[in-house]
């Protein structure tokens, strides 16, 4: 009977079952969520500035992933470069660029309100890497082969339905070669993110650097001069004479010229295709390289390639004009370089660096001659009064004194005194004197002596 009763409720529970699964998953359906992609977000803050054969790459690291969400999952930062009339295609910059530099990505602090930085804190002297949203700069230095055409994707025909391979036609490209610069990122898996936007730059012929660099100084200044960019031709090149009247003759008539064409070749391909030097007087800028403070701390943090910094020029705007004054320290080493520049803003090319100019200026300049001398006679010995000097490394005066007939003065003080007066009582009454005093800087080993004072003589009482 428990048999029967079974088998007449079977088919029923087995019905029921699915009946109640399915009403338990029709519950209320909320939005379809979306993926969590792991992606660094792609890198459009890119800019490339070029300075003669050297090239800074400047980009910020990313600080989201593609999704916008925090923290970013990059492991590192690849920069690739390129040069042609076009950029490679997004997809194929790996292979038909040049690795420029790979920055290394470390995670951010913990702590959410620790300032960031460009690099964490080094081991061993050795930075980890760039911190993300932070500015980094790589150094790309062009090689001949970096000026020249890149490789070119070839261009497959294709096939239309079943008839024959048609060539794929592309669009003219543009005068000139360009430099191109992109940047990828990487997770920390290796998965790439997409491309950025990329920095370019035509490829300019450079102006030519000045031939030398001479340095000279002063007690306040160093002075660097050179000679124009391309030498004396260069110069009567920058500066073209006005235009000559016509003839009359050939003025009533118009003269039509045509460049001469190769044989075989077509017009088009007579075409030149370098860019043209940029229009305007070549300017220049200059560069100094001070040596280091000897009582400063040694920098022992070794910074890693992606903290390049660009030389910046001691001038704040280009020069028209060869010569250049720099503010002096003494005895500390510099050097100077020239850099020739053309065009106008935005497209401003800086040639290559003059050869350097080291100076070590050292104090060689005396002091000023102490003024005014006067001296007051009375009974025992005689005064003397003379107007302070004001140079801010002066030591002090020496006293010279002779007799009327004596030519040259010895010195009557055995060290400098600091006070612009003295009283001599080591007279004899009767005899004349002769005084003059000079002034003494603290220039070490060997200080440097002023010209002698006006002379004065008085006879002792």
């Amino acid at each position: 009977m428990g048999v029967k009763i079974v088998s007449l409720f079977l088919p029923r529970l087995l019905w029921v079952i699915p009946a109640i699964a399915l009403a338990a998953g029709c519950g209320k359906k909320g939005p379809p969520l979306a993926p969590i992609l792991r992606i660094p977000a792609a890198i459009d803050a890119l800019q490339a500035q070029r300075s003669g054969r050297d090239v800074f790459v400047t980009l910020t690291v990313p600080a989201k992933n593609i999704d916008s969400s925090i923290p970013v999952d990059l492991g590192r930062i690849e920069v690739y470069g390129y040069t042609g009339r076009i950029p490679p295609p997004r997809t194929r910059w790996a292979e038909l660029g040049d690795l420029v530099a790979t920055i290394p990505v470390v995670s951010p602090p913990p702590d959410a309100s620790a300032p960031a930085a460009a690099t964490p804190e080094p081991v061993d002297g050795a930075p980890l890497g760039a911190l993300p949203g932070a500015m980094v700069t790589v150094l790309d230095t062009l090689t001949p082969e970096g000026l020249g055409q890149g490789r070119v994707e070839e261009a497959l025909p294709v096939r239309r339905g079943r008839g024959p391979l048609t060539p794929v036609v592309t669009a003219p490209e543009p005068d000139g070669l360009r430099r191109f610069y992109v940047a990828f990122g990487f997770s920390a898996r290796g998965r790439p993110g997409p491309p950025g936007t990329a920095a370019e730059f035509p490829l300019f012929e450079l102006p030519e650097p000045p031939a030398f660099v001479r340095t000279s100084y002063t007690e306040s200044t160093v002075v660097v001069e050179w000679p124009p960019s391309g030498g004396f031709l260069g110069s009567l090149f920058d500066h073209p004479l006005g235009p000559e009247d016509v003839p009359l003759d050939e003025a009533l008539e118009p003269v039509v010229t045509t460049p001469p064409v190769a044989a075989g070749a077509s017009v088009a391909s007579s075409t030149s295709t370098v860019p043209p030097v940029p229009s305007g007087p070549v300017l220049y800028n200059v560069y100094r390289e001070v040596a280091p403070d000897p009582l400063a701390p040694p920098d022992e943090t070794r910074l890693g390639p992606w903290s390049a910094m660009r030389p910046t020029p001691i001038n704040p705007v280009p020069l028209d004009v060869m010569t250049f004054t720099d503010p002096l320290e003494l005895d500390r080493g510099r050097c100077y370089v020239v850099r020739a520049l053309r065009g106008t803003t935005p497209n401003v090319i800086e040639g290559d660096a003059s050869a350097p100019a080291c100076v070590t200026p050292t104090d060689i300049f005396p002091p000023a001659a102490p003024n005014r001398l006067v001296a007051v006679i009375d009974e025992g010995g005689i005064s003397l009064i003379w107007e302070p000097n004001g140079e801010p490394d002066l030591d002090g005066y020496l006293v010279l004194r002779g007799e009327a007939t004596d030519a040259t003065l010895q010195p009557l003080t055995p060290a400098p005194i600091a006070e612009p007066r003295f009283r001599d009582t080591q007279v004899t009454a009767g005899k004349k004197y002769v005084y003059a005093v000079v002034a003494v800087d603290a220039h070490l080993p060997v200080p440097n002596v002023s010209a002698e004072s006006n002379r004065v003589e008085e006879t002792a009482r």
